[in-house]
């Protein structure tokens, strides 16, 4: 009979696979991020960072369905219609913190920062 801690390393093993590993280094040179998620009452992931690709960066927000919800930037537009489903795209020409909320769910409930390297 094998001991459990003859499984501690191969169950280890799979879990680091199947997790992808570490991801947390953002996106490299030229990367775009992918989509931030818009639900019910969230923005995920709600802070992302974007390196630009020669002249932008762009970032794209995808509803889930549901409530209405918009993305509304405190630097001013362009911003998202209010809307329950679709997208919404904006480029980056420079680099900064680009904080943005959702005006129907306010600061608190949602929002989230656009980092540009």
């Amino acid at each position: 009979m094998r001991s459990m801690s003859g499984w501690v390393w191969p169950i280890g093993m799979l879990l680091a696979a199947a997790c992808g590993g570490d991801d947390s280094r953002g996106p490299g040179p030229g990367a775009e991020t992918g989509p931030v998620m818009v639900g019910d009452n969230f923005f995920q992931p709600a802070d992302v960072m974007v390196t630009r690709a020669g002249s932008a960066a762009e970032v794209v927000w995808n509803w889930t369905g549901g409530n209405q919800h918009n993305v509304t930037f405190d630097a001013g537009p362009p911003h998202s219609q209010t809307q329950t489903s679709g997208s919404f795209s904006r480029s980056f020409s420079e680099a900064g913190a680009f904080t943005y909320i959702c005006t129907i769910h306010g600061r608190a409930v949602m929002s989230g920062t656009v980092t540009v390297e």
